[in-house]
């Protein structure tokens, strides 16, 4: 009894014993990368990444690993698209497909294959693939563009590969050459062309940085000569600023030093002012009242000379013309008349002209108008013995020439007679006159700028004022004929009858001819 209770011990033990190593000898566990095919009871089944029990004697298992394995691709004499055969040096990782279907496909084809034999499958099945995509590209398109190579021989490739239950992770060109130097020449070309473009860019990179360092150099001598005439301005407008303060300091220290002299000096350039203005008023009422004097002796000169003369001329003239009449009764009347129109005519015009003289030169003129009236006239004198010498020759025309000659030279001589001794008499009456209203005058201011002293002044004018009042109407009468000079040099008179003419008359129109023919040298 004791003996048996260790002996069913002893034998349950070893039996759990005996039955842990069966279970552990029969629990397959499969890692991530591997795949474990279990075959028996009618099939297989698929274990990836996990651990089942096997069956004793009723089941089979086998590995397959799921880790890529390399491929080398070493393809000679391929032939381009050219004919040119190339050298093609790749490299391919190739791996089952983790699917369940293309595991199941993969150990249908390659459960018991090892890895030397999977290589060679693979490796003819790309081979075949470069092959056939070197044949549609060019030398150089599979020298420079790898990548579409790689990527077109993966396209072909990629059905082949998942009907076997494999998958192309990687496929790299490792090498391209030609036994006939045909890269070897386009890669001469390019290094050419390479170098050639270094040394252009090369020498673009050092004209840039010439160029760049020029224009630094530039900029910064710009900026230099920017900041020293910033600088320059900056002193220059300190120093205006510092002349332009002392200056306006200067300037109001003369003003306040000079405010009091110039106060006294406008002062006094008011008060001169103020004496010019009255002595200006003054010489004007001055110059007013000799006006009026110089009418008024006009007007005396007009009642108590002129019109005496011109009466006395005309009675001259009424006994002359009936003289004439008696003589020449049998003349025809229409010369008649225009003789005397003709004479009548030029008498008018000589006293019109006379007159207006006589008021000019009364409202002070000056001696150019008088001249220029005298002239006026001398003028209308002329045209009144051109009508008159006219209507003679229309007489003469008629057949009185020698009458009318005659007559003409009678009523010249008659008229001389009767005017000429009461007007040589009034001579020295008109004189005084004339000089009559500057007696009266108070105080007479004369304002002179200067004449350079040649005798032309406002002194010299006012001195000479009456002689040349009374020299003028000498001229006048010498115009018109009557020459008073002349006539008192004549020893027989005038056509032979003597003129009685006092002294004193006779003085004067000498000395009043002087005067005449010494002004008219001077002008």
């Amino acid at each position: 009894m004791n003996l048996v209770l260790p002996l069913v011990v002893g034998g349950i033990a070893v039996a759990v014993l005996l039955v842990a190593s069966l279970y552990a000898r029969y629990y397959v566990k499969v890692p991530p990368d591997h795949v474990a095919v279990f075959t028996g009871r009618g099939g297989f089944r698929l274990v990836r990444g996990g651990a089942t029990f096997r069956l004793p004697v009723i089941e089979r298992v086998d590995y397959m690993s799921l880790a890529p394995f390399e491929v080398e691709l070493p393809i000679r004499g391929a032939y381009s698209k050219e004919g040119v055969p190339v050298h093609v040096d790749a490299v391919a990782l190739v791996r089952f497909d983790s699917t369940e279907e293309a595991i199941r496909t993969a150990a249908e084809r390659f459960l018991n294959s090892d890895r030397s034999q999977l290589q060679a499958s693979v490796q003819q099945i790309l081979a075949g693939h470069l092959r056939s995509i070197c044949a549609k590209m060019t030398v150089e398109d599979l020298n420079s563009s790898r990548e579409a190579f790689v990527s077109r021989v993966t396209d072909e490739a990629g059905s082949d590969f998942g009907g076997i239950g494999m998958n192309l992770d990687v496929l790299t060109i490792q090498h391209i050459s030609d036994d006939q130097g045909y890269l070897e020449n386009l890669g001469r070309k390019r290094v050419a062309e390479v170098k050639r473009d270094a040394q252009i860019g090369e020498a673009e990179a050092q004209r840039d940085a010439m160029v760049r360092a020029a224009e630094a150099r530039r900029l910064g001598e710009t900026a230099e000569a920017e900041a020293a005439a910033a600088i320059a301005e900056a002193t220059r407008d300190r120093d205006l600023r510092i002349a332009k303060a002392k200056a306006q300091v200067e300037a109001e220290r003369a003003r306040a030093e000079q405010s009091g002299p110039l106060a006294s000096a406008e002062s006094r350039k008011e008060v001169v002012r103020a004496e010019v203005a009255v002595d200006e008023e003054r010489t004007r009422a001055s110059i007013a009242v000799e006006q009026q004097e110089v009418l008024r002796a006009e007007r005396s000169l007009e009642a108590t000379i002129i019109k005496p003369a011109e009466a006395e001329r005309q009675a001259a003239v009424l006994r002359a013309e009936g003289d004439r009449l008696a003589t020449v009764e049998r003349a025809e009347g229409s010369a008649q008349a225009r003789a005397l129109e003709g004479d009548g005519e030029s008498r008018n015009r000589i006293s019109i002209a006379e007159a207006r003289r006589r008021e000019l030169e009364a409202d002070g003129e000056g001696e150019a108008k008088a001249r220029t009236l005298k002239a006026e006239a001398h003028r209308l004198e002329l045209e009144a013995e051109g009508a008159g010498q006219k209507a003679i020759l229309l007489g003469e025309a008629e057949g009185k020439e020698k009458l009318a000659e005659a007559l003409n030279q009678y009523n010249q001589a008659a008229l001389q007679l009767a005017v000429y001794p009461d007007l040589i008499e009034k001579l020295p009456e008109i004189a005084q006159s004339l000089a009559s209203p500057f007696a009266q005058v108070d105080r007479i201011v004369l304002m002179d700028s200067g004449s350079g002293g040649n005798g032309t002044g406002s002194l010299a004018k006012y001195g000479s004022a009456v002689p040349m009042m009374l020299a003028q109407a000498i001229e006048t009468l010498r115009a018109v004929g009557l020459d008073l000079p002349a006539l008192l040099k004549q020893e027989d008179g005038l056509n032979g009858h003597a003129v009685p003419v006092s002294d004193e008359a006779r003085a004067a129109i000498e000395q009043l001819a002087a005067d005449a023919e010494a002004r008219t040298g001077q002008e």
